[in-house]
């Protein structure tokens, strides 16, 4: 797998190839994400309804949408995850001129070629045609706590404390949140320590600050919970990351 990071924008190329991978269910809860389909066939179950996406299809996994991925090791998926915040700060030609930009950059470094870049901007138009707000339209109280473990996952937030919150009992809150969100509350956080992670790791800090750092036992624990979110281990993630577009 490879990363292509843009400095300037929240927006994140990602190369999956040579893995034989079932992404188990989770979500994305700051991000649009656009897969392109460029060699093979790759398993997709969104929200509880799965379908197979050969060469050239194109699927949209909108924030909080839960889903899950199968991919044998001849496929090869192309992902650009969009930001939030750029898909409300930016009109369809602005965000079209930017993905343009970063697409023509990526395609004169090899990452993909014109077809894949043709179709990314395509996508894009519809992303905003379809904009998905169901993370606006969540329970409000599960919404405030959702973003708190999302903006503090490293720390410990007991399930008691988080039911308190919100006036329910730790049961009624699990099944709202789980009803809400698509996962428990310990499967929510710990997805969102990796994410956070992702953003840390660098070559300056050892993997083993990062993990303790996130609130994780130990290396070993933090290493066996990256790979299974990430699907590679923190080390080759931090030699799969790459610049992208500094000059846009």
């Amino acid at each position: 797998m490879q990363y292509y990071q843009c400095a300037e924008y929240p927006i994140e190329f990602v190369l999956s190839e040579n893995i034989d991978k079932h992404f188990d269910a989770h979500n994305h809860v700051s991000h649009y994400v656009i897969s392109i389909v460029m060699q093979g066939t790759v398993i997709l179950c969104l929200e509880n309804r799965e379908v197979a996406c050969h060469r050239g299809d194109v699927f949209i996994i909108p924030p909080y949408a839960i889903h899950s991925v199968r991919q044998a090791r001849e496929a090869r998926l192309l992902s650009v995850c969009i930001g939030i915040a750029f898909i409300e700060a930016n009109d369809i030609e602005t965000s079209e001129e930017i993905l343009r930009k970063l697409s023509e950059d990526a395609a004169a470094r090899g990452i993909f070629g014109k077809e894949q870049k043709d179709r990314l901007l395509g996508s894009v138009r519809e992303v905003y045609h379809h904009l998905d707000n169901r993370w606006k339209a969540m329970d409000s109280g599960i919404k405030i706590l959702a973003d708190k473990i999302t903006s503090h996952p490293e720390q410990e937030l007991p399930v008691e404390t988080l039911a308190a919150d919100i006036f329910v009992s730790k049961y009624y809150f699990i099944r709202k949140f789980r009803s809400s969100v698509g996962m428990t509350p310990h499967q929510f956080c710990i997805q969102n320590r990796i994410r956070k992670s992702q953003g840390l790791l660098d070559a300056e800090k050892t993997i083993s600050r990062i993990a303790a750092e996130m609130g994780f036992y130990d290396q070993s624990h933090f290493d066996k919970a990256f790979r299974r979110i990430v699907g590679i281990s923190p080390s080759e993630y931090i030699r799969s990351k790459k610049q992208i577009g500094q000059s846009t």
